[in-house]
């Protein structure tokens, strides 16, 4: 881990880092409106990232207790906060310390598909269509099922403005509980500054989070200035999207950017026909030849329908094992793409880490905020280039899943993930005068203690 151990030299009385991955649990979506169950964006502050706790009734699948589809979407569904038995009960600094600076690295909000993953969509629905006959079994509630947009060409690749998981509402409310957290933190004599690479989703999230953090007149006021920088070839290393710089990693047609989608297709071979053939021996012979592409856009529209209308028939159709393939084919994808798996991945990622680096060094003088908003194929390059996944010895193969992997995005990269460095200061009698501590909200897989960052 050379570019965490390059951190602790940091020369401060204490230097801590809490990275703050968004990781979500929550409940199923057919319970979504029943009963007790709640919106991830309200509940207990109990800490900054404590959300909605309530139980909630479980769904109409038939599995074991306590298990939940949302945490096995690989960050194709909504946030929702972790409250799991490994979750940090408690997120305040160590006695004797407080925070003097904070980095805020986010995804943007919850979305609708993209164009090309919406476009798939709405062909298999027009194939549906065009067979005249009604569907049956798992697939009968189709025949009166509507697209969760009336509207693609608008919405595609936009945040959701409705629902419990709306992306607007995301973005706010994470600004606001920034807010609660470090509102001592705000320049009271100057504007603060925040970043987002150039896509409308991205940008409409920085806008959201700063009404929540800052204020409904943020601009006006002129209390924080949103800078836009370009997701073009261009930028070179001054940018937030490195995947569009980097020119080995663009042209490189084995291990560059496609080999994610590559390894995505390998591994959909080794589970959705079986998924085909079942949906097609109940009673629906007109869709025939079912292609694993339109399985796994079925698999898809469970998460996306979640993000626009908080429920989704689609998540029922399928079974829990169905779900870990899914979560694993997409783990796959980001893990070949931009993670770990990609030869590429950490000197993309060394950009951030490396300006986050001395502004950390620089300290309070430097700044107190800074606020970068991206996609997830921007934040997994950092991840690797921090080490945090140096648990997987070799490589996730593609014929089969690999259950003790470290690398999962259903976890660390929902919509609306965010990595949080804080920058501690404390007194000088403190017991421990030089500290990186990076603790994930996930699971203690993810915790990194304090005796082992000394090392």
């Amino acid at each position: 881990m050379p570019f965490a151990r390059s951190l602790l030299k940091i020369s401060t009385i204490l230097f801590a880092v809490a990275l703050g991955l968004v990781i979500y649990q929550g409940s199923r979506y057919s319970s979504l409106f029943e009963g007790q169950s709640e919106s991830p964006y309200f509940g207990r502050w109990k800490t900054w990232f404590s959300l909605s706790q309530s139980k909630v009734p479980g769904s109409k699948q038939s599995l074991e207790k306590g298990w939940n589809v949302i945490h096995h979407l690989g960050g194709n569904g909504p946030w929702i906060e972790n409250t799991g038995e490994d979750a940090d009960p408690n997120l305040a600094p160590p006695e004797g310390c407080s925070v003097d600076q904070v980095h805020l690295l986010s995804r943007h909000g919850e979305r609708y598909p993209t164009p090309s993953a919406g476009s798939r969509h709405l062909q298999f629905l027009k194939r549906v269509e065009e067979t005249g006959l009604p569907l049956n079994g798992s697939l009968e509630f189709l025949n009166d099922w509507a697209y969760f947009s009336n509207n693609p060409e608008r919405d595609f690749g936009e945040l959701t403005n409705t629902s419990p998981y709306a992306g607007t509402l995301g973005a706010f409310t994470t600004g606001v509980k920034f807010r609660t957290r470090y509102e001592d933190l705000i320049p009271r004599d100057s504007r603060t500054r925040l970043w987002a690479s150039d896509s409308g989703r991205v940008i409409d999230t920085a806008r959201h989070f700063a009404s929540g953090f800052f204020g409904l007149d943020w601009e006006s006021s002129g209390k924080a200035q949103l800078q836009i920088i370009p997701e073009s070839f261009e930028r070179g290393a001054d940018t937030l999207t490195p995947g569009d710089t980097c020119l080995r990693y663009l042209e490189d047609p084995i291990l560059g950017h496609d080999n994610g989608l590559e390894m995505l297709l390998q591994f959909q071979e080794t589970y959705i026909p079986a998924i085909a053939n079942r949906l097609i021996h109940e009673d629906n012979i007109g869709l025939s030849n079912l292609s694993n592409e339109e399985v796994y856009g079925m698999q898809e529209m469970c998460g996306f329908e979640l993000m626009v209308r908080g429920t989704s028939p689609w998540c029922e159709i399928f079974t829990k094992q169905d779900w870990y393939n899914f979560e694993y084919a997409r783990d796959l994808l980001l893990y070949y793409r931009a993670g770990p798996g990609n030869p590429y991945a950490g000197a993309m990622g060394w950009l951030w880490l490396n300006a986050t680096t001395g502004l950390l060094h620089e300290g309070p003088m430097a700044g107190s905020i800074f606020l970068s908003f991206v996609h997830d194929g921007d934040i997994a390059p950092f991840l690797t280039a921090l080490g945090v996944f140096t648990g997987d010895k070799e490589l996730l193969p593609t014929t089969h899943i690999a259950a003790k992997r470290e690398w999962r995005i259903s976890p660390i990269l929902p919509m609306g993930a965010r990595v949080t460095l804080e920058r501690l200061s404390c007194s000088p009698t403190h017991e421990d005068p030089q500290v990186l501590r990076g603790h994930v909200l996930s699971i203690s897989l993810w915790n990194m203690s304090v005796n082992e960052a000394k090392k």
